[in-house]
This record gives C-alpha cells, sequence and structure tokens, in this order.
C-alpha cells in the first residue's frame, strides 16, 4: 500500500453507519450538499453519523445543520495517526464536490477497503468503478448523494463486497508497483508502434 501503510498507527473497530468526509473545508468540496443529504439518510438510518474531518473555514456551514446530534465536526489540521483512526472508524467515504481535478482522498479509502460515493466531476470516475468500488452521482443533487449512501449503509454485503473490491483496485492501479507496471507498459506499446526509418533498414539486414 506504499505511503498510506505508514499512517495505520493501531487497529479501530469501524463504527456502524458512519460517513466521513475528509479533507480541507472549500467550498468546492460541496459540503453544502452533505449537509443536505443529512435529513434524507436519518430518516432511513435514525443512528446515522456524518464526520467532517478537516481545516478550514467551517462557519458558512454551521447554520446549515439541523440535527448536529448526527454530526461530528473536527474542524482542524488533521495528523497521520488521526487521518488512521477516522478511516478506519467509518463505514463510506463521501465526496460531494461540485468542481475538482482529482483528489489524494480516494487511494485513502480505498488502502483501508472503505466503498467511496463521489461526483461525476474532474477524474473522480477514473477511480470510482461505478456499482463496484462504490457509487458516482451528479453534482449538486443531494437526493441521488443520500440514496447512494444509504444504498451502501443498508446492505451490509455490498458494503463489504466493494470495500474488499476497493482494496483490490487501489492495489493494482494505485500502488507504486501498478503505476511502474503501467508506465513500462505504456512505454512498450509506443516502442511496439516505432517503425525504423527506411534508410536504416537495408543497413540492418
Amino acid at each position: 500500500m506504499g505511503v498510506v501503510t505508514s499512517i495505520i498507527h493501531k487497529k479501530i473497530n469501524e463504527e456502524e453507519n458512519t460517513i466521513l468526509f475528509f479533507g480541507r473545508i472549500l467550498e468546492y468540496k460541496g459540503i453544502d450538499y452533505l449537509i443536505k443529504a443529512e435529513p434524507l439518510i436519518s430518516e432511513k438510518i435514525p443512528n446515522i453519523k456524518i464526520i467532517i474531518a478537516g481545516s478550514g473555514d467551517f462557519s458558512k456551514y454551521e447554520s446549515m445543520i439541523n440535527h448536529k446530534n448526527h454530526f461530528e465536526i473536527i474542524n482542524e489540521y488533521i495528523p497521520d495517526e488521526k487521518v488512521s483512526e477516522l478511516f478506519q472508524k467509518s463505514s463510506v467515504v463521501v465526496l460531494p464536490y461540485i468542481e475538482a481535478s482529482q483528489t489524494g482522498i480516494i487511494p485513502i479509502a480505498y488502502a483501508f477497503k472503505k466503498p467511496v460515493v463521489a461526483t461525476d466531476v474532474g477524474s473522480l470516475s477514473e477511480v470510482i468503478v461505478d456499482g463496484v468500488t462504490g457509487f458516482i452521482v451528479p453534482p449538486r443533487d443531494s437526493k441521488l448523494l443520500a440514496d447512494s449512501l444509504l444504498n451502501i449503509l443498508l446492505n451490509k454485503n455490498l458494503k463489504n463486497s466493494m470495500g474488499s473490491a476497493a482494496y483490490e483496485f487501489m492495489k493494482e492501479n494505485m500502488s507504486w508497483k501498478g503505476i511502474a507496471q503501467k508506465t513500462i507498459g505504456e512505454y512498450q506499446k509506443l516502442l511496439g508502434n516505432f517503425e525504423k526509418p527506411r534508410y536504416l533498414i537495408g543497413s540492418l539486414q
């Protein structure tokens, strides 16, 4: 698992029905859509907990939260040992972004065998196999975000199978070894398609 293994300091048990948003608090991360999704989730799962962990200005979101008992807000810089704890205790990781290019959150979630629900922005959909390692939903849609999270949380077998698939995807595609093998493969394709200049062919025969 490369660098990710270095942040696993101790074993923490998963806490049932726990959703994790992890990362800096920035407007493009779509936290308001996650907050709006909470009542739709807690209607079906009364003991739901949403952890929002990261540094940044959270003040604009405070008034949006109607059921504070369903939220755990950790509005500060998160040290490595706390990162490990948060991902281990969560059931599913959510990225409700309204825009993005890429993120380092998904590989960490996969390393801890956590399914991911993310929006179809930037390159996020390239590292989520929809219905296999998690779900991809449209941005700015709290209803579909809630539905996908509920689908995972209400189906333990699905959650576990997605977590295992996510871990295997990470090992194959996101580890340094996997990246190196893919890079070598691409170079081999290029070299295989390389056509020698005609003026050299005669001299090599």
